[in-house]
């Protein structure tokens, strides 16, 4: 099996696929599908580790025309992750940049770029690269048998200090009192959606927190979408930017923001589309196209 395939399972399934009857028993071409995968990074201030995530999955994606794509969203950062993401996608017309400002928070910036996104399948994962390839390549595989797929974490595979884990797990039980999550890692920040899994649940999210991903969960539960939860693997790395004590009682806020807002009706009203969330300057194909050797 090559890498790009254990990356992305079942991309030649959706980038070629095979001729269908047209009722008279006559084979017709199939209709040209979209982007086969878009990856996408969520970033806030990653200058220094972004150029290594970035490379060790350009290093393992499909350089085939419509197989991958991935995303770079920087949501408002005063450091270099703008520059530093330009020249990558200068480099490789696999990758796009989309920047915003100000900083939203990272529910903003994966929203953005799911929405954004010409993917077939839609997976976000950390720009720290603390989910590797081979984690996300669990979770792509699964979107195979469930519209919606979620990285989770099993307790004898965490890593962090004691206090963020505890914390953790408290707050996954909240979660569950108040909004019904019966999931056992709501937080890990790798998941995947079939396309119209992804429209309909991130048209209609609204959080730009940390406590956006238990938002997306209900909002899928909600739509009666299955979810499949896939055991991965993280690997600890230095410079979180979530705030233990803060971050945590805005997140609570947050779970009973969604209750509110369910029991309210306000997410069976309008969708969002990209447009609406911010205004965002795009780079990439047609950078990286012209930047390559003819």
């Amino acid at each position: 099996m090559s890498a790009a395939a254990e990356v992305a399972p079942g991309l030649e399934r959706l980038t070629v696929p095979q001729p269908i009857a047209d009722g008279h028993g006559t084979a017709v071409a199939p209709v040209p599908t979209r982007t086969g995968l878009s990856l996408i990074f969520p970033c806030y201030n990653e200058a220094e580790r972004l150029p290594q995530t970035l490379a060790a999955y350009l290093a393992r994606l499909s350089r085939e025309p419509g197989a991958v794509e991935v995303l770079v969203v920087d949501d408002g950062s005063t450091d270099e992750t703008f520059a530093v993401a330009r020249a990558v996608a200068a480099r490789d017309h696999r990758v796009r940049v989309i920047r915003s400002q100000p900083n939203h928070g990272k529910g903003f910036g994966v929203r953005t770029g799911v929405l954004e996104a010409n993917g077939e399948l839609i997976v976000f994962t950390d720009a720290d690269g603390s989910y590797g390839p081979g984690e996300v390549a669990r979770v792509t595989a699964a979107l195979a048998d469930a519209p919606v797929a979620i990285g989770s974490r099993p307790a004898g595979w965490a890593t962090g200090p004691p206090a963020r884990r505890l914390a953790s797990r408290l707050f996954n039980r909240a979660i569950w009192a108040v909004l019904g999550l019966p999931f056992g890692d709501t937080q890990c920040g790798l998941k995947g959606f079939r396309r119209h899994a992804a429209l309909e649940v991130f048209g209609r999210a609204r959080l730009d927190g940390f406590a956006f991903d238990a938002e997306v969960l209900f909002l899928a539960r909600r739509l009666g979408l299955a979810i499949s939860e896939v055991p991965v693997r993280a690997e600890e790395r230095d410079g979180s930017k979530v705030q233990l004590v803060v971050d945590a009682l805005g997140m609570v806020r947050d779970v009973l923001r969604v209750r509110r807002w369910a029991v309210s009706g306000d997410y069976d009203r309008a969708v969002h589309q990209a447009a609406d969330t911010c205004s965002t300057v795009t780079l990439g194909a047609e950078l990286g196209r012209a930047a390559e050797p003819g």
